[in-house]
């Protein structure tokens, strides 16, 4: 196996309802198989794990997606019939393109490291290296469109240190740092992120990068937003949402993205409620929340980066109502700020601040900045983030 293709075969952990991890490989794996073959038993056998395995972990993604990711029938082709449904379809798609993109950045980082330099990958490590590494609570966004497995590679190469993240919402995510259970967090969460500093528990604060937020809902505009002049900024379609009970997915979690959505809210007057108003429980970040939204013909607000990456707008079904380029909105009324946070090793002594410093300065410095700033470039003709300056 040549060094590029081994370097790019990743190892992906799905982070379910905060704490339990499945392994992403085995579940896309099975899913790829039970396309291929239409038999669980077989699926499970040529990936090389028991049935018992593979009915577990659907079952465990399936209930922390809330979805459905295969039809079971009895008595099929192989020994037990099966096919994916139309979400299993979906997700399946949709990793094939995170992993497309993961693929091809990692492979211009190799293209960009010195010729002929040996890249070894974390099988060939030993137990010296692998014990120099930190763990990242972070937001889902940069995982969900595969920005930060590019960026923590990348690190490992530059640094020899190990970044494994934690995906959780920008709430949960700082709560989990209070515990010192983690040496980091990303979020985007402005007013909770400020709080957790003054409060003492960060011991340095930066800007990573930025997106923006957006409006998205049925291209068919159940709810007229586009007869709207939106004087008053996005809040005008909020309310419009309201009075015409449209369906609006939330996601009710306490996130980055669920925040901002409540302060929309807030600044319209507006107190959601009924059953239009639907809070997406159980539902896995912005992605999930976007085939819940597909699936129910609702309005949601989420990230560009995660819109473009589920390629909803594909399906010409969904489009971006406001946006900072579509307008609609004031002037950083929808910013999306992702910020790194290193726990403060005076209130948490355990922590690894000295390689957290470390990787803190490295995203500052140009590799990082590089990656950023063209993730994402080739497969949709932009970037899904761009990059801002330490504060």
């Amino acid at each position: 196996m040549d060094k590029d293709k081994k370097f790019t075969e990743f190892k992906m952990l799905l982070e379910l309802e905060g704490e339990k991890r499945i392994s992403g490989n085995d579940l896309f794996g099975l899913l790829e198989n039970i396309l291929r073959y239409g038999s669980i038993s077989r699926a499970a056998t040529e990936l090389g794990v028991s049935y018992r395995y593979a009915w577990g972990l659907i079952g465990n993604a399936e209930k922390a997606l809330g979805l459905e990711l295969i039809n079971r029938q009895v008595g099929g082709y192989a020994g037990g019939g099966a096919s994916l449904s139309r979400e299993g379809s979906e997700l399946l798609d949709e990793y094939k393109s995170f992993k497309q993109e993961v693929d091809l950045q990692l492979k211009h980082f190799i293209s960009r490291t010195t010729p002929g330099k040996q890249i070894p990958s974390f099988e060939d490590l030993d137990s010296d290296v692998l014990e120099r590494h930190m763990l990242l609570a972070t937001t889902m966004e940069p995982v969900e469109t595969g920005l930060l497995d590019v960026l923590e590679g990348a690190f490992f190469q530059t640094s020899g240190v190990l970044i494994r993240h934690i995906a959780l919402g920008s709430g949960r995510a700082l709560e989990i740092a209070r515990t010192g259970r983690v040496d980091m967090v990303l979020t985007h969460a402005p007013e909770l992120e400020e709080k957790f500093m003054h409060d003492g528990w960060g011991k340095l604060k930066f800007s990573v990068m930025e997106n923006d937020f957006v409006l998205v809902g049925p291209a068919s505009d159940p709810a007229g937003l586009e007869t709207l002049e939106y004087r008053d900024g996005v809040q005008e379609a909020f309310i419009q949402i309201a009075l015409s009970r449209v369906p609006f997915i939330s996601r009710g979690d306490h996130s980055g993205t669920h925040l901002k959505e409540m302060q929309i809210w807030e600044s319209a007057g507006t107190h959601p409620a009924g059953d239009w108003y639907i809070v997406s429980s159980g539902i896995v970040g912005n992605m999930g929340v976007l085939r819940l939204a597909l699936e129910k013909k609702a309005y949601t607000l989420v990230d560009r980066a995660t819109f473009l990456l589920s390629r909803s707008h594909q399906s010409n079904k969904m489009k971006i109502f406001i946006g900072k380029e579509e307008g609609g909105s004031l002037p950083g009324e929808l910013e999306n700020v992702f910020s790194l946070i290193l726990v403060n090793p005076d209130r948490v002594p355990s922590v690894n601040y000295k390689d957290a410093l470390l990787f803190a300065q490295w995203l500052q410095k140009k590799e990082a900045r590089e990656i950023i700033s063209s993730f994402g470039k080739e497969s949709f003709g932009r970037p899904l983030f761009t990059k801002v300056s330490a504060v």
